[in-house]
């Protein structure tokens, strides 16, 4: 880890100092240490909470979940020449939380170009385009994510086009995207509606929109279809290999077709997200729907169909066409319904707070339970990431947060941070 102090940089650069030392930096990282607390919560499929319980880390990856003396179900002795966390008193331990419709690691400061990965030419069809190669891990907004709670983010690309390109999904620490990557490409987004208008053939309709979207699926699923079959005809040899010169539909034939990955959608308005069902269930795409203000009220069809849906922010209000049948309760709706469900902030610099839309989806009937694995666990089994991303389980690494209190109450504040296996010394949320 780098490090500075006054003494190496002369004082006429004293202001590059500061932006240094908050950037580079950083606090005194481990990888082997143990933490106690009063609750852990694995949320492990089925598994209980455990109280008066420790965690060993060692290496960056858990070694021991269970009590912190002999006698429990299960004991956790404190292995030799290791720091111990003690939150004890107070401490409730959860995954770390997971931020799936920000844009954390691409947006600096938002009126400074300069400081972020920009916004792609308004097309039809940016499937090739990838948020990992724009991803920047030195940021205020990494930083602030990370400290409360948040290990895990996803990114997309930027841009004003109809399809929008690959997601990645990497956590909050790390000198370089590499280093924090935890999965890409993690789906293709699309985008419906006002935000993909643009003075193009068709695409200054909705029903335009829709109706570029089916062509450019169904032209990625024939060039996918005649890889497998390897047609013979001259005419057709020849049309499909004008798709395959087409970045967009081969990344799309790649992707969508054969690697199957979600299809994620972006749409507020229950007539966007209807239109996105119909095409699903047209094609057979996965689909995933994200924001879904008024998601709610297809809320049957979306568990018909077995369609998750990204709820962010959370506590959006009506505010324009897009969101004038928006509900505080549209997330307990559509739990009730059956609707496999993530909630996200849906921002950058207060990508933070994901735990509190979390706790207003409760205020509002959202069981609390259900609420903390929908913004740890489900997201990243609704976006298909690694088997076990979003829980606290044994030998996979450690991503967790310790608070003196409720996670998802203003009661309880972030005391303690892993990410990515490290842990930072004390780091409190102020």
């Amino acid at each position: 880890m780098l490090a500075a102090t006054a003494l190496d940089v002369p004082v006429k650069h004293a202001p590059a100092l500061l932006l240094l030392l908050h950037t580079v930096a950083a606090p005194a990282w481990a990888d082997s240490f143990a933490v106690d607390a009063k609750q852990i919560r694995t949320l492990a499929p089925g598994a209980a909470a455990i109280d008066n319980g420790r965690i060993v880390v060692q290496d960056g990856k858990i070694t021991c979940i269970g009590g912190q003396l002999a006698g429990a179900a299960k004991s956790c002795p404190l292995p030799d020449g290791i720091r111990r966390y003690d939150y004890s008193a107070s401490g409730i331990v959860t995954p770390g939380m997971f931020e799936t419709l920000g844009r954390v690691g691409q947006v600096e400061v938002d009126a400074e170009d300069g400081s972020h990965d920009g916004i792609a030419a308004k097309d039809s069809n940016l499937a090739q385009v990838r948020a990992v190669d724009g991803i920047a891990m030195a940021s205020r907004a990494m930083d602030a994510s990370r400290l409360g709670g948040v290990t895990l983010v996803l990114a997309r690309p930027l841009g004003g086009a109809l399809v929008l390109g690959q997601s990645a999904a990497f956590r909050t620490v790390g000198l370089t995207v590499d280093a924090a990557l935890v999965q890409a490409p993690v789906a293709v987004h699309v985008t419906l509606g006002e935000d993909a208008r643009q003075d193009m053939p068709l695409m200054g309709a909705r029903s335009g929109q829709l109706a570029v979207l089916r062509t450019l699926l169904q032209n990625a699923q024939r060039l996918a279809d005649a890889d497998r079959k390897k047609p013979k005809d001259p005419a057709e040899k020849d049309a499909i290999q004008r798709l395959r010169e087409d970045a967009g539909i081969a990344a799309l034939a790649d992707l969508v077709w054969r690697k199957k990955l979600p299809v994620v959608v972006h749409a507020h308005r229950s007539d966007e997200i209807a239109a996105a069902l119909r095409l699903q269930k047209e094609l057979g795409f996965r689909l995933v729907i994200a924001g879904g203000a008024e998601a709610h009220l297809l809320a049957k069809e979306l568990a018909a169909q077995e369609v998750p849906v990204l709820l962010g922010p959370v506590r959006v209000a009506p505010f324009g066409w897009n969101t004038r049948q928006a509900r505080p309760e549209a997330a307990a709706l559509l739990h009730a319904a059956g609707v496999r469900l993530g909630l996200a902030t849906a921002e950058t610099h207060n990508a933070r707070n994901l735990r509190f839309e979390a706790g207003f989806a409760v205020a509002h009937g959202l069981p609390a339970d259900v609420a903390l694995a929908a913004i740890t666990r489900e997201p990243a089994a609704i976006l298909g990431l690694p088997a076990g991303t979003g829980t606290l389980l044994e030998g996979h690494v450690a991503d967790f947060a310790v608070f003196d209190g409720d996670p998802l109450s203003f009661d309880g504040h972030t005391r303690f941070v892993a990410s990515a296996g490290t842990a930072i010394d004390a780091p409190q949320q102020r």
